[in-house]
């Protein structure tokens, strides 16, 4: 009787551990769910370091919600922040903001250029700009998330960037290899970081779909956490699900807030997640913030329009209109482009089949990454932003009708890229479904376009540029002019294999002296302007003319050379043998101007 007795209780435990603890066991814990101006309330103080993830995580709705609550308090904040482009601006020209570490102090919508809120900041001095590159950046914030001093890099070795920021930048001879120099960068830690998920539970558990930009290393780094925006709040069980999407784990959130669309105008990238949807970047909200910032008071008013009058995401999502929510989430298909470029084709085809000299220089780049590629096995295309992106985008199908194996890839985390007609940006969401992996700049930038076996030959744009490839993107103190940045453009030139340049040719940007490096020109060996090839023969670290455009730049050899030297700012060096470039293949001239149809680019 006692053996049965104790045989029933051990029965009844088991039971109960199978139905209470395995079956019916309820997650506990204290809900983060809030709504976002009160997060941004409890959270948020003056004076401290908010870090904003960059492209893809973008949390507009928090900007919009921190410029409502501290317009008029003067809290003297430091920005952190991979790229400034778009609306985070308003931020600056209401005065809130102190100090500013990025890799991007442009605009990049429709196209790279300066900001008009930052250059006024800067003339002024009222605003300390720190210029970084993506890896710098990312580096950075890796070290302040493993909770070391610093990290090594070969980024920014030789570049004017490594002297302006000598309080955070140091060089150093590598204690293994003492003939190699790096880059040690100090850790970087923010109080707080901002960031837009595509869904979280009430605990803060996040899904972060790629791709991945800097990843969640400032968040990790942070010392009080991350404050979250996502596009749907979801149960527990959905978050274990999908485990394999969670990047960031409830337990670094303080907050997290449902605000559908928080990333507007940035798009979201939901593919393979059915339960949210993706929408495109809105491109023409981009363009009219960025004609408003021109004038200061035009300014004021489109932040009345769009953040002040709205006192909440759902009154903005209200003024955006149901009918261009719903245009956005289409364009994000992976269809859409055929029937924007249908549509724009009548358009296209009136353009005359003769090249402008825009298209010349991008269609020469093109030709010449081409046979790159064919003669030295390049695994790697990296393209950089504008008509460097162009270039190797017309290459790439190209590369790919000839059978070569080398697979196109960006800065961000894009790789394997088939890039589709109708937006010329560089990171734009409709490329992604083209994608072979999605990943972010730790791995592109600091491990895949440095390892021997990619051979990545890379293709960069610039402001300005010298004999011997140095590049500037970053100031013109003469002119008072902060330009866009670096991005990823000096980690490009000093890990790739080689780069080609691609860029307009005048005095102005062809010069005899940079007044500031960005980019050093060690690994750039071709220059193609809107005149010519530019060629570094043999081991001469000086770019010699070898080519020019016989469309572009008619007359004999003399009358030539004179025209080019005229548009060039320095003593320019001219081969033997000058040669006649070919005129580009119809086919490709036709496939640039799918990629711009409103050149944006191709301006003429």
């Amino acid at each position: 009787m006692g053996l049965m007795s104790g045989e029933t209780k051990i029965n009844a435990l088991y039971q109960g551990i199978l139905e209470n603890r395995f079956l019916k066991l309820k997650d506990k814990g204290k809900s983060k769910i809030l709504p976002l101006s009160e997060a941004v309330r409890c959270y948020v103080e003056k004076g401290m370091h908010l870090h904003f993830l960059g492209l893809h995580y973008r949390s507009h709705a928090a900007i919009y919600e921190l410029f409502r609550q501290f317009r008029e308090s003067n809290p003297d904040f430091t920005i952190l922040a991979g790229t400034l482009h778009g609306p985070i601006m308003a931020l600056f020209h209401a005065g809130m903001i102190k100090r500013a570490a990025t890799a991007f102090t442009g605009e990049a919508y429709p196209t790279m250029g300066p900001n008009p809120v930052y250059n006024r900041l800067y003339t002024e001095k009222k605003v300390e700009f720190e210029n970084w590159s993506f890896l710098t950046f990312t580096l950075r914030l890796l070290a302040g998330a493993m909770g070391i001093g610093f990290l090594p890099t070969r980024s920014l070795l030789k570049s004017d960037m490594s002297e302006a920021n000598s309080r955070d930048c140091l060089p150093i001879n590598d204690p293994f290899e003492e003939t190699s120099q790096l880059v040690a960068l100090r850790a970087l830690n923010p109080d707080i970081t901002f960031l837009h998920g595509h869904a979280a539970d009430k605990f803060g558990n996040t899904i972060l779909m790629p791709p991945r930009g800097e990843d969640i290393y400032g968040v990790l780094g942070s010392k009080k956490g991350a404050i979250v925006t996502v596009e749907k709040i979801v149960s527990t069980d959905f978050i274990r699900q999908n485990s394999h999407l969670v990047r960031l784990p409830g337990m670094f959130v303080k907050s997290v807030s449902e605000v559908p669309m928080g990333a507007h105008p940035s798009g979201l990238n939901a593919q393979g997640l059915q339960e949210i949807d993706s929408y495109s970047e809105d491109i023409p909200f981009y363009i009219e913030a960025r004609k408003a910032a021109k004038d200061p008071q035009m300014f004021d008013d489109w932040i009345k329009e769009w953040i002040l009058d709205c006192e909440d995401s759902t009154a903005y999502l209200a003024k955006l209109g149901s009918q261009r929510l719903h245009t956005l989430k289409g364009r994000s298909s992976a269809t859409a482009w055929r029937h924007e470029l249908n549509s724009r084709l009548a358009e296209i085809k009136k353009r005359p089949l003769s090249p402008s000299s825009l298209e010349r220089a991008v269609l020469a780049g093109s030709d010449i990454i081409r046979r790159r590629v064919a003669k030295n096995d390049n695994k790697l295309v990296l393209a950089g932003a504008g008509l460097a992106s162009l270039a190797s985008w017309v290459a790439v199908y190209g590369i790919k009708e000839q059978g070569e194996e080398a697979e196109l890839v960006s800065e961000l985390g894009f790789l394997g890229i088939t890039p589709r007609p109708g937006e010329p940006f560089l990171f734009n969401l409709s490329n992604i479904p083209t994608c072979k992996q999605l990943d972010g700049i730790l791995t592109m930038l600091g491990m895949m376009v440095p390892h021997p076996e990619a051979k990545c030959i890379g293709a960069l744009s610039a402001a300005q540029v010298d004999r011997f490839g140095n590049l500037n993107t970053t100031v013109i103190p003469e002119k008072n002019v902060l330009m866009t940045g670096s991005g990823g453009a000096n980690d490009v030139m000093t890990t790739a294999e080689e780069v080609i340049l691609i860029m307009p040719q005048s005095k102005g940007r062809f010069i005899e002296k940079l007044p500031f490096i960005t980019s050093p020109g060690f690994k750039a060996r071709t220059l193609v302007s809107t005149l010519g090839v530019f060629e570094k023969l043999g081991k001469k670290q000086e770019f010699t003319l070898t080519a020019y455009f016989e469309d572009q730049v008619p007359g004999n050899r003399d009358t030539v050379i004179k025209h080019i030297r005229e548009q060039c700012g320095w003593d320019l060096q001219v081969a033997d043998q000058l040669e006649k470039f070919p005129l580009p293949d119809v086919k490709d001239l036709a496939t640039l101007r799918t990629f711009d149809p409103d050149r944006y680019f191709l301006r003429d």
